[in-house]
């Protein structure tokens, strides 16, 4: 079916380009067909009946060789940051980083040990299994994006660790049948819901089930670098860029969304210096009002988007990673971790012991992942960090991103 409807979505989300910043083609798969174990079905139609269990794979158990952070569930929230207290949340605290390859690696016991798998050996910007959608956890479990090249892929997990890689039946257009044709620039869960950013929109109550609705980014947001929601929050963040200068001025910019990325808004004040790499690296957060995006340079927004200060350096570093606990921000350069209460200022709370790409925080445990997915850290307060072990490694692979969710179930 000719999705004509969308076709305005993939113009102006842009996922036409690279991961470099700066550069405006894509590569897209020669025949559109997936390697390794948890092979997707990529024609317009899909079988109806029960997923075909090739496309399940289950962390621990290696499918092929190798070459955020977000944040949980909404509890109750303090009146007076707006942030997650967690005194509603159940169950237990499961981290899930994200590389390319389709490549995931799961802890269920608060950091301490990690199971790999991968769903395919293709590594780089360019290929239909590039993990810059990113790992996010809402009502339904785990969703997981990739694709910088069509067709790409969303894998669905309820627990973190098992996976399935979404048959085309389980995308839907008017109620038909569809297929996943998109790349994928991006996935969130907004607190209603799942939503995936590509060359179209698609939004799942559960993660498993989606369908294509009409959306838009703003004018001039040709590519989409990063985006996250916040859904205790009740907003959605992304990081864009104008390439051509056309209907805005050339550069990334930042446009936040109350409403599902229905309708945006762009701030003032914003540095682009901020966004420059951060599909690569750097991160978003949020907590209560504030937003933080950072890079190298931070700038933080207290009011949801509306205005922006920008602070040069402000870890002594190059910031990979942005984080939360119910109290405070994290930042992540190098083998540091640090703490702000408000974003503004930052003090070092500890010495991770591996280069970090990614940090998380839930239930009062703190979990790190090293930039090529080979070494894994915990900690108990965040200052003093032990090295976790690791279970079937596939080798390295760029670490794109981790998230952690409160998991009622505990993966086995």
């Amino acid at each position: 079916m000719e999705k004509s409807n969308l076709l305005g979505i993939a113009v102006v989300l842009g996922i036409t380009g690279c991961g470099a910043a700066g550069e405006g083609s894509s590569a897209t798969a020669d025949d559109g067909s997936t390697s390794g174990e948890g092979t997707t079905e990529s024609g317009p139609t899909g079988d109806e009946g029960e997923v075909d269990p090739s496309m399940v794979s289950t962390a621990g158990s290696t499918t092929a060789p190798s070459g955020s952070s977000g944040s949980s569930d909404a509890g109750e929230s303090d009146p007076d940051t707006g942030s997650t207290s967690g005194e509603t949340e159940t169950g237990i605290p499961v981290f899930v980083a994200l590389g390319d390859g389709g490549w995931t690696a799961t802890s269920c016991d608060r950091g301490r040990s990690w199971s790999v798998q991968a769903f395919s050996d293709e590594r780089g910007d360019h290929t239909p299994w590039t993990a810059f959608g990113g790992v996010a956890h809402g009502a339904g479990g785990f969703v997981a994006g990739f694709g910088w090249g069509a067709p790409g892929h969303l894998l669905h997990s309820p627990d973190g660790r098992t996976w399935t890689d979404l048959p085309a039946r389980a995308f839907l257009d008017g109620g038909e049948v569809v297929g996943y044709g998109s790349h994928t620039a991006g996935v969130v869960h907004d607190g209603a819901g799942f939503i995936a950013f590509g060359s179209s929109m698609w939004r799942s109550a559960d993660g498993a089930t989606w369908n294509a609705e009409p959306g838009t980014l703003p004018p001039g947001a040709e590519q989409l670098r990063q985006v996250r929601g916040f859904g205790d929050e009740g907003l959605v963040v992304a990081a864009v860029e104008s390439q051509s200068g056309n209907q805005h001025p050339a550069g990334n910019f930042v446009v936040v969304s109350e409403d599902g990325g229905a309708s945006w808004t762009e701030g003032t004040g914003y540095d682009p210096a901020c966004g420059n790499p951060i599909q690569h690296s750097g991160d978003i957060e949020m907590r209560g009002d504030v937003v933080l995006v950072a890079t190298g340079t931070l700038c933080r927004s207290p009011d949801r988007g509306a205005t922006w200060t920008a602070f040069a350096d402000p870890v002594s570093g190059d910031i990979r990673d942005l984080g939360r606990t119910d109290d405070a921000f994290l930042a992540v350069t190098g083998d540091r971790v640090f703490r702000s209460e408000t974003g503004e200022s930052w003090t070092e709370l500890g010495q991770i012991g591996i280069e970090a790409r990614a940090v998380a925080h839930d239930d009062g445990v703190f979990a790190a992942v090293g930039t090529m997915g080979t070494n894994f850290a915990y900690s108990d307060d965040g200052a003093t960090w032990s090295p976790a072990e690791v279970e079937g490694a596939t080798g390295e692979v760029w670490v794109r991103d981790l998230a952690v969710g409160m998991v009622d179930t505990p993966c086995e």
